[in-house]
């Protein structure tokens, strides 16, 4: 494997070829044009081209564009100095927010750093003496923000403060390889110069606020310390955390690992290791894998990572690497192994959030009043569908708190397409009552009970099944018929009635959610859920006759990826006509 992408797949998922540096330039430049083409008239940015501008993102971008600025890369000033704006006359709106406005001024601190004649809003140093009035209202991750802001705005004295306070809530391991439960041997008390002690701050597990993630805080709170305090002792205790809460070649996302390889980075400038060459072998259960020497720039060649033979694994692995030549130097390593479940079909799960998906065939009828009207018929595990037919997909969530930046990939089965053919069209997530939640998913009324019918004269089975909202093949299960054919007289068991939500079973509060449709699923975005259980519905339509599997819904906090679930496999018969 390389660079984190399969190679047995990789044509498949990547038909131009893998990327590499020589390319970063066009893969720079085709993301600057879509920050340009997102960005809103108020100067500000979204989560996506639609919908309002939003602060924290505004400032994620005037940010990253800040940086790109410094780095010499060529940038449209204009987008850049309008964002800048934006959070100007915005930042006075988050005074009672000291999280959101410590980053709105880092954004602001970061687009100014480079100007020694700093021409700016009066709205911008009054934020700074609000966020220096409530500092102690900021946690680590703001803090660091905030003296970094206080550097770029040339407030020496506050950005020092800040720093030294950082101290404060620090989390320290002196003896990562030791333990309380080794028993009190005084040899276990005495410091060992050869292990390198951790340093952190910010939450260990779930966490709901953005500033509250530990690998995040902890890497720009270093940012601040090689700034601010180039000589601090926590520097590297706290660069061996970061290095020990990888997840193979990334950390927990892809912002994380964006913002910890920008840390790194600094400390390396700093450091001067990459001045050094290295020497070593990787050996796993005894066999050598591999040799190699790096130096300097070549360290960007090396492989970024190794296959090992699975011949080579064993219950209880020894992987030791090996480090030859006189001068020893830092070396930095991850293990990763992945594995696969066969089991089927696959069960729900979840952590903090949850989802349940529900099928329902949309069925034609004439009515005298209403005209043509569709009822929903749901559509269980194992039934069968006529092609052109449309359904109704149903994604119930529970989220157990407020939430930022939530996805939800609907995985569709393959003889089914969406209705819909762009991607962005308006769909929206509607809060459930906890009255209609109760009725659907943990009370039992007798409209959702078996019920004994007796055929009366001229009923067929599918107006049975249409008057009970329920499918002819659902009847013929739960009684065991081999064809449609009933007579007058004959007792039916009849599956439950689906509780099917009213108007009033919603409590008015709904979010916009953003669709892309894609080959093999549907892409859904939701910037914020509070608590709650919410409903997302959208259709497909039935195209290709088959037997297919509708792999489970999954979703999780993208940010924050250990807030995940996925929902049941089902699996759908799509037939060339009509069952019923």
């Amino acid at each position: 494997m390389f660079g984190g992408i399969e190679t047995n797949s990789a044509t498949a998922t990547h038909p131009k070829g893998s990327k590499d540096l020589k390319q970063l330039d066009q893969m720079m430049n085709a993301g600057l044009e879509r920050l340009y083409d997102f960005q809103h008239g108020d100067g500000g940015w979204g989560w996506w081209k639609q919908g309002e501008s939003d602060h924290w993102m505004s400032a994620y971008v005037v940010w990253g564009l800040s940086l790109a600025r410094d780095a010499g890369i060529k940038i449209h000033e204009d987008a850049l100095s309008r964002g800048k704006d934006y959070l100007s006359k915005e930042i006075v709106e988050e005074e009672e927010n000291p999280d959101m406005q410590a980053f709105m001024l880092h954004a602001i601190g970061a687009y100014y750093a480079p100007y020694t004649d700093q021409l700016m809003s009066t709205s911008v140093p009054k934020a700074g003496d609000n966020l220096w009035s409530k500092r102690d209202q900021l946690n680590a991750y703001t803090r660091a923000l905030f003296a970094l802001s206080q550097h770029y705005l040339h407030n020496p004295d506050r950005a020092k403060t800040l720093v030294a306070n950082l101290e404060n809530g620090v989390k320290r391991d002196e003896r990562p390889d030791n333990s309380v439960l080794t028993g009190p041997d005084p040899a276990h008390l005495t410091p060992d110069t050869s292990v390198q002690g951790t340093a952190h701050w910010g939450e260990d597990g779930i966490y709901w606020r953005w500033s509250d993630g530990g690998i995040e805080a902890t890497a720009f709170a270093l940012r601040a310390l090689l700034t601010i305090d180039p000589q601090n002792k926590l520097i590297e205790p706290v660069t061996n955390w970061l290095i020990k809460n990888r997840r193979g070649a990334q950390w927990n996302s892809t912002r994380d690992t964006a913002i910890v390889v920008l840390a790194m980075n600094d400390y390396l400038r700093t450091s001067g290791e990459l001045k050094a060459e290295a020497e070593y072998e990787l050996i796993v259960n005894g066999t050598v894998i591999a040799k190699k020497k790096v130096a300097g720039a070549e360290l960007f060649d090396a492989p970024s990572r190794f296959a090992i033979d699975p011949k080579l694994i064993k219950d209880g692995n020894e992987i030791r690497i090996r480090q030859a030549g006189r001068e020893p130097r830092a070396l930095y390593f991850a293990a990763e192994a992945k594995f696969f479940s066969l089991e089927e079909p696959i069960a729900p799960a979840g952590n903090e959030i949850f989802v349940k998906r529900e099928y329902y065939k949309l069925v034609g009828r004439r009515t005298l009043l209403k005209g043509y009207v569709y009822d929903k018929e749901p559509l269980r595990d194992g039934e069968q569908v006529a092609s052109g037919e449309r359904i109704e997909t149903l994604l119930t969530i529970e989220a157990k708190n407020n939430y930022e930046y939530l996805m939800f990939e609907d995985l569709k089965p393959a003889g089914l397409e969406a209705v819909e053919i762009r991607s962005g069209e308006s769909v929206y997530a509607r809060e459930l009552k906890s009255g209609a939640v109760d009725r659907k998913f943990v009370a039992s009324p007798a409209a959702a009970q078996k019920v004994e019918y007796v055929v009366q004269s001229g009923d067929t089975l599918s107006g049975i099944a249409r008057a009970r909202r329920s499918t002819v093949s659902a009847i013929r299960s739960a009684n065991n018929l081999t064809s449609d054919r009933i007579q007058a007289g004959q007792k039916l068991i009849l599956p439950p009635r689906p509780q099917m939500p009213t108007s009033d079973d919603y409590t008015g509060r709904q979010r916009w959610v953003y669709q892309e449709l894609r080959d093999r699923k549907v892409a859904l975005f939701l910037d914020q859920l509070q608590e709650g259980v919410w409903e997302i519905r959208y259709e497909l339509r039935a195209e290709v006759p088959g037997q297919f599997h509708a792999l489970p819904v999954v979703g999780q906090a993208m940010y924050v990826p250990e807030i995940r679930c996925n929902g049941a496999e089902l699996r759908i018969n799509v037939t060339e006509t009509a069952a019923d």
